[in-house]
């Protein structure tokens, strides 16, 4: 497969250290922790970090990456949702095959130059701390030893996010993680006002934020700023 480090975990530790300069334990900013994922393959990378309800709490992406995450975000499918929910990786070498399960995703993310998507739940036992998806375009059939190094990825970037939030409270993101990503704070707020608004669960308050963005053609994060800038209201 043209791209591929020899060993991606290896290549992923040299990655790490050099972003760690000369002294000790590296400082990592989750960007720079998604960059050295990135670097290790030679494939656009994400993170997707999310709380213990399982609420995106923050990304960080490299080049051309965040319209997809933003994508999966509104639409509410894609390989990353199902990572995340389903606690088990999702691996697809051509998207086109999958148009009945991600029927609104899959031509959106081609549209966007992507066509092969690796998704690997970050976790540890019952704890999820979010999400690594690794995209690229067509690529060939991938070997099993090189599915076990990409799974032996994410188990680094899980140990590495997990020493990074050691010391915060359970909701909170560390300051290493929260600098350098995208928050969704928003969207967690005006959730909140759109399910006060309809009298109905987070849960459906979030869909019909995102049903409103998809009609729009425009991102949930623009959507809630409206909504919490008092600016769009939902009605019963």
């Amino acid at each position: 497969m043209p791209g591929w480090c020899a060993v991606i975990p290896r290549a992923f530790e040299r990655a790490i250290q050099a972003r760690a300069g000369a002294g000790g334990a590296p400082a990592l900013s989750l960007r720079e922790l998604c960059d050295a994922a990135a670097e290790a393959t030679s494939l656009r990378a994400s993170i997707v970090l999310t709380t213990e309800a399982r609420h995106q709490a923050a990304i960080a992406a490299s080049d051309g990456v965040a319209a997809i995450e933003d994508l999966q975000f509104t639409l509410g499918e894609g390989p990353g949702v199902d990572a995340q929910a389903d606690g088990r990786a999702v691996l697809v070498g051509d998207l086109a095959t999958r148009t009945t399960r991600w029927a609104q995703f899959v031509p959106a993310a081609r549209a966007l130059g992507v066509e092969s998507v690796f998704a690997f739940p970050l976790q540890l036992g019952a704890i999820r701390a979010g999400v690594l998806s690794l995209y690229a375009g067509r690529v060939d059939p991938f070997e099993p030893h090189q599915l076990g190094e990409l799974a032996t990825l994410a188990v680094l970037v899980t140990d590495a996010l997990l020493a990074m939030q050691s010391g915060a409270e359970a909701e909170e993101l560390a300051w290493s993680l929260a600098h350098a990503a995208d928050h969704r704070a928003v969207v967690h707020q005006a959730t909140g006002m759109v399910s006060v608004q309809l009298s109905c669960s987070a849960q459906d308050a979030l869909a019909r934020i995102r049903a409103r963005a998809f009609a729009e053609g425009v991102s949930v994060d623009d959507v809630a700023r409206r909504i919490v800038d008092r600016r769009l209201r939902f009605e019963r």
